[in-house]
């Protein structure tokens, strides 16, 4: 369904019964559209009137937390269920349809990105960024409840009491003792329909903020609660007037200045916005240039094999806290070279040469020679005993309660899980000179390493590494780039 057409009917409904009817057409729509128009079935009213009360907790959002790479911990609440997501999925396709970001806003708003952001503040002598403090929870119910009423999105009172029922959580605060000191009802981080709706709250915000720029001779941008203001001379004193107003304006629409992630970038260091270097050109850092270099170098003189062992516990490190399972060095790459390409440009060669490297090994991986009759490629395979000598390592193998048997192997103090080939016996398992492990990709792209009899080597095996002259290697290699 059209934008366009969204947006008339949306401007039509006056009852909950016709957001429903629309939430239906969405969702027949994208079934139709998708081929599975025989599996579509509607929303019930009863499920509306269940998923907009925020007091439901049950069904409605989950949350968890996930460590900060820079410490403690962030708390994310999404959607518990397909059904609930999926309606807030349509909602925020409504939204879509009915409002635009202001110019000034650079996150979660199509056609802009962390790039577009980045290049408003290219050259300048002096970049400010701020944070504002716990963002998606600062936005409570009856806040949202009356954005939603006024231009352009004018939804009647009963539709956006529902509206604001679903796009909010309920939040507890309880004492040391467990007792409720506080209840609230605020919008979730992780909610699909919450970034669209920061945008819309922060509307007055963006619009003052941008005068205050104007004011003192600055340029404003906003990625989500990235707050970034940059010039050619310094009005940036703590107890300044500009921080003075600057405080002023954030206190007064809700939010609170994190002071902790202020910061000052003068020119001659260098200078990022949302992560994009701007000190000279919109750009990556080196070392993230390096990082895809380095592993793709590996994998062309060594095997992807020995690029794993060194890529598996770096990304651990930076991403475990985030991301869970075991990562997909080929998915991986490709997302960061798409990063490159996105920051940088298509032209620009770093890129061009990363990726043509990139697409040569991904092409000799999936040789039509390395993949079976299941689908599964084989990449790369070693005896089970030189794998575990040559990254002094140990396959521990064991059963689930079920019965289900894993195994994994530790790599600089990370764990990797292994699966294991069905038809190997426990008296298999127990002499690991007649196993191999072979990293594989099924059918689909998604790679896994398995555990299976070393006669079933399918490619060849790599020839040894020197690990420490591969280490020597690496270094030289930095030591001449940069």
């Amino acid at each position: 369904m059209e934008r366009k057409d969204i947006a008339q009917l949306a401007h039509q409904m006056e009852t909950k019964e016709e957001l429903l009817q629309l939430l239906n057409f969405l969702k027949e729509d994208e079934m139709r559209e998708a081929g599975l128009a025989e599996h579509y079935h509607p929303f019930s009213m009863k499920l509306l009137n269940y998923y907009c009360n925020p007091n439901n907790t049950f069904h409605r959002y989950e949350q968890f937390k996930i460590k900060k790479k820079s410490g403690g911990f962030r708390l994310i609440t999404a959607p518990k269920n397909r059904s609930f997501k999926l309606i807030l999925q349509y909602v925020n396709e409504i939204f879509k349809a009915l409002y635009t970001p202001s110019t000034h806003a650079m996150g979660f708003t199509e056609g802009r990105s962390v790039v577009t952001n980045a290049s408003v503040h290219l050259g300048k002598n002096y970049i400010l960024n701020l944070d504002l403090k716990d963002f998606f929870p600062s936005v409570e119910q009856p806040r949202i409840w009356k954005r939603l009423q006024i231009d352009p999105l004018n939804f009647k009172k009963p539709v956006a009491n529902i509206l604001a029922g679903l796009c909010c959580m309920k939040q507890v605060e309880k004492d040391e003792k467990g007792n409720v000191i506080k209840t609230d009802y605020v919008l979730p981080q992780g909610a699909p329909t919450s970034p669209i709706i920061t945008n819309m709250i922060c509307d007055k915000l963006d619009r003052r903020l941008a005068g205050l720029a104007k004011r003192f001779g600055l340029d404003y941008t906003r990625y989500a609660d990235d707050i970034t203001f940059s010039s050619m001379h310094n009005v940036y004193s703590k107890n300044g007037a500009f921080f003075t107003e600057l405080r002023r304006i954030i206190t007064d629409q809700g939010f609170t200045l994190n002071e902790k992630k202020t910061r000052l970038q003068k020119r001659g260091s260098r200078q990022e916005v949302t992560g994009v270097v701007v000190s000279n050109k919109v750009n990556v850092s080196q070392k993230y240039v390096r990082d895809i270099r380095n592993i793709l170098y590996i994998w062309k003189k060594y095997g992807y094999g020995v690029a794993y062992s060194k890529f598996f516990p770096k990304y651990k490190a930076d991403k475990g806290h985030v991301k869970k399972g075991n990562p997909d060095m080929v998915n991986v790459l490709n997302g960061k070279l798409l990063y490159l390409k996105m920051v940088k440009g298509e032209q620009d060669s770093v890129y061009m040469r990363l990726n043509a490297t990139y697409n040569e090994l991904v092409k000799e991986m999936n040789t039509p020679g390395s993949t079976n009759e299941h689908e599964v490629t084989y990449i790369e395979t070693i005896p089970l005993v030189d794998f575990e000598k040559k990254y002094s390592t140990s396959l521990v193998f064991s059963a689930d309660k079920n019965g289900k048997r894993k195994g994994y192997y530790m790599i600089e103090g990370k764990s990797q899980n292994v699966f294991i080939n069905k038809v190997l016996s426990p008296k298999d398992l127990a002499d690991k000179k007649g196993l191999a492990i072979s990293f594989c990709r099924d059918g689909k792209g998604k790679s896994f390493q398995l555990i299976h009899k070393i006669s079933k080597v399918t490619v060849p095996v790599p020839e040894p590494v020197d690990l420490d002259e591969l280490e020597d290697e690496l270094d030289e290699i930095l030591n001449d780039n940069g």
